[in-house]
Formats: C-alpha cells, structure tokens, sequence
C-alpha cells in the first residue's frame, strides 16, 4: 500500500478535545498521519502503522520545535473489507512504561477480531501529559497540560472517521502505565468509554516508586504546579480525589493490583493510612464508580495462581456486557469483599520475589467479585426500571447461599431520577423498600440480597 499522508483538522469546537474552559480560546493543530507499513497479524487481521509530527495543543511548544515524532498503530479485523458498514466495538491498548511502538504493534493481535487502537507514550506521561516548559525548561514552572490525552483522543476521532467504530463500545485496557491510564481515562472521559480493564495501574503517584519520575514532568508535589483545568495535577493525577469531585457520571472499571508489587505498591490503592481524600479502593466504593476491583500475591513481575473469580470479559460477553447507550448496576458495599487492610506496610525485596509482603488485610481477594447482572433484559423506561443480579457459580465462582450488596443504576438511558426524589423498590425474592436520590441525581437501593440464580430489581417514582 502506497505511504500516505492522512490529514485531519481538529478545530476548537472538537467535543473530544475541548476538554476545559482553560482551553476554550486555544486552538488544536493538524493532526498528519503518514502510513509506515501495514502488516498482517497473526490471526488473519491487518495492523496499520502510521507516524505524525508534534502538534500544536498537543504537545509542549517545545516539542512542537523540534519535530517530536509519534507512532500509533491501529488493528483491523481479519474480516473487515472497506464496503463494511457494521459498527464494530474498537479497544485502545496503552503499554507499560519505556515501550517502544515497535514492540507493542504486535498488541493488536490479542484482539484480533475487534478494532484497535494502539498509541505511543514514549515521553513516559502515564497517558496524560507533561509541562509546557519542556524539553529543557522547568517543570516547577508553568503549567501541565493534557497533551497525551489530547493526542489519543484525536487518534480515536480520527479512526472513528475512517472505520465503522461504534461509539457506544469504545473499551480502554493496559497494564502498569497503560493500566495508570486506564483508570484515569474511564473516570475523566465516562461519556466515551464503556468500560476499561487496568492491571497494575497507579492511583496516586506521590505514594508509589514513580513519584521523582513524574515530579521531572509535572514538577515537584511541593510546588504544587496547576493543570490546563486550573487544579493541582497531584491532586487531578491522585484519583481518589479526581472521583471524589467528578462522580456524577461514571463507567466501569475493573483493576488488578499485586501485594507484592514493588514498583506500583499496594499502599497507593489500598491506602496509605491517613491518605487525603480518602484511598483509591474507598473512592470506588464512595461515590458509586462502577467497579470490580482484584488483589493478589502477585509481583509486578510475577504472577500467583489465586483463583480471583469466574473470568468474564465484559467487553464481550453475550449477557453482561457494558455499552454506552445501556445501564449497568454499579456495586457497593457487597457482604463478601475482602478486607484490602489500610495499605499500612510495603512491598519488600525485588520483583522476583513472592510471598514476603508486610502489607495488613486479606492476602488475596476484592471488591465486587462474583457479582453478574443481565444486560439483555435492562428494562430503562422514564416510569419503570428493572435489572436481573446473581452470583457467578461456576469452578471459582462464589460457593455461598446468598449475600447482600447496594446497587446504583449508572448511565440511565430514559428513567427520570431527581435529585432528592423517592423511589419504591421490590425484587423477585420479595424484598421491597423506598430509597431516595443524592443531591445529584445517583440513587442507591441498599441491601439487596442476591445469590447464584437471577434476582429482579425494580425500581418506581414514588
């Protein structure tokens, strides 16, 4: 295939990119693409791989200057033919830290019958960005910018233009840096992405091995540098405290952490005792993010055999799966999560070694496993809604007679919830009560009771 240039303008009116009114003056530069090759993958489908230039807005003037050169590559399906008009769901790959593009274009081949969208970090930004003041100035000064955001956004719009991408099944996944992105991604962007699936992610930066890494982008905590959005980037960047401001819409989120992981430690999801807000796990829990969230023995190097639960991917699952333009139940407070402890002690010895971690709490466990709901039978009509919820019981699947958990229907789609109002609830094992809604709108039914078969959940304006 002839190399290419593909060029896209990405104005100021972009809803992907006019992402605060910090940048409502700014514009976003051309976005050029130039094809490199394309391969085939290993199951039939095609990789793409293209390169850019830096661009205007997104990134640094600095970078801009000197020609800073990008790769992205994107996975084709093996049977996707141009006159395919389908909407297919597309998954966004982001890799661990010091990648290089030429070792994660093969990442396209885990999905190889889905789109994918594969970006490059090589600045080491964690998916999100870096001061103004680089390469040369200083990073204590200035402002930190969501360049990399920007720029991964503009891929997703620019191959939302040229392939059948269906909007309502766009997923983001990645371990270590690209699990850190993940998590960060599905909270800031729950109007475009369904769900994301983060290993190893950081939460908090200022309690994990990375912290003087990232002070020489975003400046050191203590300088306390604001963002393009006018807050402090640690406090933007600690996600505990990002949900705990911006929860009103929410997608899911499912993450692994390892106890005896030393270079993203347990403590910065788990705690550290007295951590302000509040830790990463409590956050989920607090302000009703949809969440299943997975701790083990495992280093980040090594991985235990812990039996976490019956694996499902949610991205793809014929019953419970996740979309935009349909509800999910997000979970709280389920009667058997495991106890995470406070993040009080740490990861010790090196990568390579298990079982010798300090950390409080239950070894192995977490939030939300075993919990199913049917997406196919979601009744969401402005007078009625409904949902059916189990137990996952199969090989490692929940082995109990029942539990009970809090349920908060997210990204309602027709019923009419208001800030304060009552609701009557009634399951299918004849439990009924009245709940009312927050300040903004997010009503939870406490107590549900669930267990290996399918309980009906039904809510009604008072």
């Amino acid at each position: 295939m002839p190399r290419v240039a593909l060029i896209l303008l990405f104005a100021v009116a972009s809803s992907l990119l006019a992402t605060s009114s910090l940048l409502a003056k700014e514009e976003i530069g051309k976005l050029e693409l130039t094809e490199v090759e394309q391969k085939k993958g290993d199951k039939g489908n095609s990789i793409l791989v293209m390169k850019h230039k830096a661009v205007d807005g997104m990134d640094s003037p600095g970078h801009v200057k000197a020609g800073y050169e990008y790769h992205v590559s994107f996975g084709i399906p093996a049977d996707y033919k141009p006159e395919d008009k389908t909407p297919r769901p597309a998954i966004i790959f982001l890799h661990g830290f010091g990648d290089t593009w030429q070792n994660i274009v093969g990442s396209a081949n885990w999905f190889s019958d889905t789109f994918v969208i594969i970006p490059n970090d090589p600045l080491g930004t964690w998916f999100y960005g870096y001061s103004d003041q680089l390469p040369g100035g200083d990073p204590n000064t200035g402002m930190v910018v969501n360049y990399t955001e920007r720029r991964l956004l503009a891929y997703l719009e620019h191959f939302q233009s040229k392939y059948p991408i269906d909007k309502n099944r766009i997923y983001v996944t990645g371990g270590s840096m690209g699990g850190t992105g993940t998590t960060s991604l599905i909270l800031r962007y729950p109007k475009i992405f369904a769900a994301g699936d983060g290993k190893m992610g950081a939460t908090n930066r200022v309690h994990c091995k990375w912290k003087n890494q990232c002070e020489n982008i975003w400046g050191k905590v203590e300088s306390k540098v604001k963002n393009n959005d006018g807050v402090n980037v640690w406090d933007w960047q600690n996600m505990a405290w990002y949900a705990s401001k911006y929860h009103k819409d929410a997608s899911w989120l499912r993450t692994m952490h390892g106890k005896e992981d030393i270079s993203i430690p347990f403590r910065q999801v788990a705690g550290p005792p007295n951590v302000e807000p509040m830790s990463f796990y409590k956050a989920m829990e607090t302000f009703k993010i949809g969440h299943l969230c997975w701790w083990d023995g495992s280093s980040h190097a090594k991985r235990t055999k812990f039996a976490h639960d019956d694996w499902w991917e949610p991205f793809r699952d014929t019953t419970c799966f996740l979309r935009l333009d349909l509800s999910f139940p997000a979970f709280s407070n389920f009667s058997a999560n495991n106890n995470p402890g406070t993040g009080n002690g740490d990861g010790v010895g090196t990568d390579n070694d298990i079982d010798n971690n300090t950390y409080d709490g239950d070894k192995e466990g977490g939030f939300n496993r075993f919990l199913r709901w049917n997406s196919t039978t979601i009744v969401d009509q402005p007078a009625e809604y409904a949902i059916e919820l189990k137990l996952s019981a199969g090989q490692s699947g929940y082995k109990g007679k029942g539990e009970t958990v809090d349920v908060t229907p997210r990204r309602l789609q027709k019923f009419d919830v208001k800030p304060g109002a009552k609701y009557a609830w009634t399951t299918s094992t004849q439990q009924s009560g009245e709940a009312a809604a927050d300040a903004e709108g997010i009503l939870t039914i406490q107590g549900v009771k669930v267990g290996p078969a399918w309980t009906k959940l039904t809510l009604k304006p008072k």
